[in-house]
């Protein structure tokens, strides 16, 4: 299978060009579906991160987080997604999704779903109009802290 993402970094770039772009069509597939397989599980009592964007997926995993997957935008919750992680038995999710008025309402949509399905849900809670993405490169660790956890 075959995807593509693309994400303005640089709000004055082109006017009138999306911030998130993907390739049209349904979306398919599981981002790091490999988070998803029992020795992953296996190693963390932890649960798994679902972001709304690829870009903000990729942050975590690059600050070590490696059981993290994305909705492909806020309305790309799909049923393949969530049948993934309920098969998977995930017992809690952490809902990334960005800090606005549409990601409140795609986390909104996504923790219903999950915890219909008898996931625990719990929001990240950005600062208001932060991404994860836009949140690490604005925020530094202090000192003595590590750069990665797992």
């Amino acid at each position: 299978m075959l995807g593509l993402y693309g994400r303005k970094i640089v709000e004055a770039q082109t006017a009138g060009l999306p911030k998130h772009l993907y390739l049209p069509g349904p979306r398919r597939g599981l981002w790091n579906a490999a988070c998803l397989s029992p020795p992953a599980l296996a190693a963390s009592q932890g649960g798994l991160i679902l972001c709304e964007a690829v870009i903000d997926a990729l942050t975590f995993w690059e600050h070590g987080h490696r059981k993290v997957t994305t909705a492909y935008g806020v309305e790309g919750f799909t049923q393949e997604i969530e049948d993934a992680i309920v098969a998977a038995k995930v017992r809690t999710v952490f809902l990334a999704f960005d800090r606005d008025a549409a990601g409140d309402r795609g986390a909104g949509k996504a923790g219903e779903r999950l915890r219909a399905r008898g996931v625990e849900c719990r929001r990240v809670l950005f600062p208001h109009n932060l991404d994860a993405n836009e949140y690490a490169r604005k925020v530094a660790p202090g000192p003595g802290s590590r750069s990665r956890s797992s």
